[in-house]
């Protein structure tokens, strides 16, 4: 009598039933689900002839089997048992033309099947299973993953994203909660998917998942972060810290995947917890930072792209916001390797700028040193400054536009209205640039709540402390006029944001007026020595003309003292103009000019100081000369005439005001080498 013993090693699960003598083997296969009839022992009378019928019947049928399956035939003779193990490999039967046949190698992608469950006893479909079925389920799959990790490797990925789906679908309103329920479903694939993680963790998991593309990024490392809270052996930091370590044993050519889901993975973590993992996390975060620069910093090494470096600039970000950061041992060398590595990656990429100021406030927060605190910053500012000096790329002077083709000849009335438009903006862009520049100090220098003179001590302490005109340094004059261009810059900054820009306190007012009064007090004696001190005069009336509209708005949003503080000022200013116009007519004749041009441009901006001071200025215009020049009665005249009531906006006369300021810089820098614009 012959027997047949088919031992199988599923790739699946494999369920055994015995149904009225038959031997049914139900396989579970990654695409769907196989069931086949085995073998026969309830016709114990059966023929060999039979069985080989039967044998040859089911070989017709083409019943394909996988190739790793072996099959061991016992035949019992009398008194003699051998054993003959074999290979089968059954293919279907095709016919002789077919077999001749060769597809070509083209990579076809396989529709997908779908797959129906049914019931063993009923054959009815399943649509619904209870939460103790999933549960078993799922410890089924755990047992076959902690027995057979090398054969579950092809689709560990998919299991591991399938468990994720599962967790994150709460199937009853109970399951969103942190309660505990035995036999809840969700707490069983929780479990599931941190004993996977953790025990693959030796293995090279978290560099495989890390760089394995993912569609629901946020919600599945949300899962991952979630399922490894509260699990002692594996936390959410260390699983980090492994990836790190991963990547300095085997580092990848490229970070891209990496990095998207190291920064979905990063904002899931708490960062007020597990601070003694988060140290060491932050050590190999410093070595990992450190060999990026190396590897993009060497000649011909791929830059990495604007993914990565936004990705980076939020791991960065996140990482900032640790608790007791500068603490940690590591803190400082990791802002440091980050700033070398983010100075290069911007060779190559662009970056939002949004990101920029949420990494570099991050810093500025994390640490206390004030140098430690402005690294990212400094960094960030010295590559901007590096792109303004250098000059443009050479790909952008072979642009054309064609739009000369569009023109055709006889529209000369068109060119010559380009050739009367021949000022560019490179008149203005400088003056545009710096007070952009200006705009941003004076929004943060207002940032503070505290409206006294701790937020000038700290960002300009010059201002505090004004050079005595008995008691000046050789060099304080030039250093004056430079403070002076300064304070204009940061006024004009200021009266181009909101109302409620105040980056100078009302109360600093004297101070303002004695800055003045210095320069016009040193001015006679030192105008001839340097083109920079001849513009001096010019800086120190545009001055004034800021301080007043800045006091006067701010007398009208927000403070009620600044008005008898602007009065103050001018009557500390005024007597060094009548000072300086007692030295000699070209003097006078200078003077009164820039006087002139400072009615001017408060009539301009209806001024409310000038209707109340303008009778004590009138004199001031003939204090050397007997009665007005010609050339300056024309302006009197215009200023004298009723003012228009309704103003024009104030930022017209601003851009007049900081287009002249930058063409005076812009001239006085052409004709000294050594001055600072």
């Amino acid at each position: 009598m012959k027997k047949a013993i088919f031992v199988y090693y599923l790739i699946g699960l494999s369920t055994l039933r015995i149904q009225r003598g038959t031997l049914w083997i139900n396989l579970l296969l990654p695409a769907g689900g196989y069931q086949g009839k085995i073998s026969n022992f309830s016709n114990k009378n059966s023929t060999p002839t039979d069985e080989k019928a039967n044998a040859k019947k089911q070989s017709l049928l083409g019943l394909i089997r996988p190739e790793s399956l072996t099959v061991t035939t016992i035949q019992e003779h009398e008194g003699e048992v051998t054993l003959h193990p074999t290979i089968v490999e059954p293919r279907p039967m095709r016919k002789r033309s077919e077999a001749v046949r060769r597809k070509e190698p083209r990579k076809q992608q396989k529709p997908s099947v779908p797959v129906e469950l049914r019931c063993d006893h009923c054959n009815e479909c399943l649509t619904s299973f209870d939460e103790e079925t999933i549960s078993l389920c799922l410890i089924a799959v755990e047992t076959f993953l902690h027995r057979e990790p090398v054969m579950a490797a092809p689709i560990l990925f998919s299991l591991l994203h399938t468990v994720t789906r599962l967790i994150d679908h709460p199937i009853y309103p109970w399951h969103d909660t942190e309660m505990f329920v035995p036999g809840n479903c969700r707490s069983v694939a929780k479990q599931m998917l941190r004993v996977t993680l953790h025990q693959l963790s030796s293995s090279g998991i978290c560099l495989q998942l890390f760089d394995t593309p993912i569609s629901r990024t946020d919600s599945f490392w949300k899962v991952v972060s979630l399922s490894l809270a509260d699990f002692q052996e594996l936390s959410p930091v260390y699983f980090i810290q492994l990836l790190f370590e991963d990547l300095a044993e085997n580092w990848l050519p490229q970070l891209t995947t990496t990095m998207r889901n190291l920064a979905a993975y990063v904002v899931e973590v708490p960062y007020d917890a597990y601070i003694n993992h988060w140290s060491t996390a932050i050590a190999h975060m410093e070595t990992f930072f450190r060999r990026y620069h190396t590897q993009i910093s060497a000649e011909g090494a791929a830059k990495p792209t604007r993914s990565e470096l936004e990705s980076g600039i939020i791991v960065m970000s996140h990482v900032l916001k640790v608790q007791n950061f500068s603490a940690f041992k590591s803190a400082v060398s990791l802002v440091d390797s980050f700033c070398k590595w983010l100075a290069e990656a911007f060779h190559g990429c662009p970056v939002k700028l949004e990101s920029l100021l949420t990494v570099c406030t991050a810093c500025n927060r994390a640490l206390i040193r004030e140098r430690d605190k402005q690294s990212i910053s400094r960094a960030v500012v010295a590559e901007l400054i590096q792109a303004i000096k250098s000059p443009c790329s050479g790909k952008i002077k072979g642009f054309n536009s064609y739009v000369s083709e569009c023109i055709s000849i006889k529209h000369c009335p068109i060119i010559a209205l380009l050739l009367l438009q021949k000022e560019t903006n490179s008149d203005a862009i400088g003056g545009d640039l710096k007070v952009k520049l200006a705009e941003a100090i004076a929004v943060e220098m207002s940032r503070s709540n505290t409206r006294d003179c701790r937020t000038v001590i700290r960002f300009i302490p010059w201002l505090m402390s004004p050079p005595s005109v008995t008691q000046a340094a050789p060099g304080a004059f030039a250093d004056s006029v430079t403070n002076v261009r300064v304070l204009s810059w940061l006024l004009l900054g200021a009266l181009h944001a909101n109302h409620g820009c105040l980056p100078v306190p009302i109360e600093c007012s004297q101070h303002m007026a004695d800055y003045i009064h210095f320069v016009l007090a040193g001015f006679a004696d030192q105008s001839k020595q340097s083109v920079v001190h001849m513009s001096a005069l010019f800086h120190a009336f545009h001055l004034c003309q800021l301080w007043t509209v800045y006091c006067e708005r701010a007398a009208v949003f927000s403070s009620t003292t600044a008005f008898p503080h602007l009065l103050d000022f001018w009557a500390r200013v005024t007597p060094a103009i009548l000072q300086l116009l007692s030295h000699s007519k070209v003097l006078a004749d200078m003077v009164n000019l820039h006087f002139l041009n400072t009615i001017q441009a408060l009539q301009q901006v209806n001024s409310a100081l000038l209707c109340q001071l303008y009778p004590m200025w009138a004199p001031i215009l003939t204090a050397y000369h007997s009665q007005i020049p010609n050339q300056l009665r024309i302006k009197l005249d215009s200023c004298e005439n009723q003012p228009s009531l309704s103003p024009p906006p104030l930022s017209d006369w601003l851009k007049k005001v900081r287009y002249k300021i930058s063409q005076v810089e812009l001239q006085t820098s052409a004709a000294s080498p050594y001055y600072n614009v």
